[in-house]
């Protein structure tokens, strides 16, 4: 969706371009565009053209250029066209569309010169979902399929694994090198990794699959399990990411951009166990849960605290959170009907908890540790959300996040 939003944008911008470039004629601008195809000019008897502000390109060469199969009903001047997953139809001098049944409104209406129906540019990017992207000074119009070979999935496999090095070895430089500088959330990546890296785990990549390559760089879908090893704790975690690549002025690839489609915790497994547990135990862990949710209702940020580990990533962020005004933004009326402890050492347990909030019921897991003063804190957590569309899940390591957890 993200590929197909940026390619309507670019093509609303030529209808911009074009009114604004009126010194040229319009029938300079018909002798002037030239289509490419993944970088392969195409040929059209009917070349590209502009009326009203709106670039028409001749429709069958271009979609069959595209591997679909065209046919044209003459009495209904109407065009089917097909390549085994999605169906098209477009009427002449109708301003709309069909894409496997769906209506779209067209900007202009097709219509016939010289024998060829010529369609609105736009309808390639909403049928075809390709990146459609105009070169006002060329006068040039870039179709690419973004579709990917077996030299860019191993450019690919190397960057991920790049990745994944770098990470199991915890270096920092590394990382930030294998990072676009220009990322919407360049500081907040290198804050966690940085946090992250404090504990010993190991990560790795599976499932890599680029789905679309383009001159820019590439979206990659991977699965990524990490799991924790020693130090400071963090939830052992399997995530289906999508990855946003770019590539650097030397041609390398970099991570732009990192999106949780889903994750799934480990510790959910735990769910339903019923350990042995001192009494003692279970009343000191039910009244730190018990002291975070009254700080959480009552907006008292030295009370919140000392329901957290002082030595922890967790503590820092909610830290930094709380300095930011966080309680200006949100209100709170936290409890838990439900306290299992489903893990327990003597030393550290894990807890799974039933919550209600203001927005609702959610289940919630919580690493918990016992001080040397024997004081049991809050070390890690993680939320699984219920609504109408399934369960997602937050944590906040992820401090861009932290605000949807609670």
């Amino acid at each position: 969706m993200l590929k197909k939003q940026w390619g309507l944008i670019t093509l609303a911008l030529v209808m911009v371009w074009s009114i604004m470039g009126g010194t040229v004629s319009a029938a300079a601008a018909q002798n002037q565009i030239r289509v490419y195809l993944d970088q392969v000019e195409m040929k059209f008897d009917v070349p590209p053209t502009i009326k009203n502000g709106v670039t028409f390109v001749q429709f069958r060469p271009l979609f069959e250029g595209l591997d679909y199969t065209v046919k044209w009903n003459n009495a209904a001047k109407r065009i089917n066209a097909d390549n085994g997953e999605t169906k098209l139809q477009l009427i002449v001098g109708k301003k709309s569309a069909h894409i496997d049944g769906q209506r779209t409104q067209l900007p202009a209406a097709p219509y016939i010169s010289k024998g060829s129906t010529l369609v609105p540019l736009r309808f390639v990017a909403e049928a075809t979902d390709y990146n459609v992207t105009w070169n006002q000074q060329k006068k040039t119009i870039h179709i690419e399929t973004g579709k990917v070979d077996d030299k860019t999935k191993t450019q690919v496999t190397a960057f991920v694994n790049k990745l994944s090095r770098a990470e199991n070895e915890r270096s920092l430089e590394k990382i930030s090198s294998l990072i676009d500088n220009n990322a919407p959330f360049y500081e907040e990546m290198i804050h966690d990794y940085s946090e992250y890296f404090k504990s010993q785990g190991q990560v790795t990549y599976t499932n890599i699959n680029p789905v679309n390559m383009y001159d820019y760089g590439a979206t990659v879908f991977v699965t990524k399990t990490n799991t924790w090893k020693s130090g400071p704790f963090y939830f052992d975690v399997e995530q289906e990411l999508i990855l946003k690549l770019t590539k650097a002025s030397n041609g390398n690839l970099q991570l732009f951009y990192e999106g949780v489609i889903s994750e799934s915790y480990a510790a959910e497994q735990l769910i339903g166990k019923n350990p042995v547990v001192p009494i003692k135990v279970k009343s000191a862990i039910e009244e730190t849960l018990n002291t975070q949710y009254k700080g959480y209702n009552t907006e008292n940020k030295q009370l919140l605290l000392s329901a957290f580990d002082p030595t922890t990533w967790i503590y820092r962020d909610v830290t930094s959170l709380l300095e930011d005004g966080w309680f200006d933004e949100f209100d709170y009326k936290l409890s838990a009907t439900e306290i299992n402890i489903v893990q327990y050492d003597g030393e550290t347990a894990i807890v799974h908890t039933e919550e209600s909030d203001l927005e609702g019921d959610h289940t919630s897991m919580y690493y918990m540790k016992q001080n040397l003063a024997g004081k049991w804190l809050i070390a890690d957590t993680f939320v699984i959300l219920h609504d109408e569309d399934g369960e997602s899940r937050s944590s906040l390591s992820d401090s861009r996040e932290a605000k949807s957890i609670h």
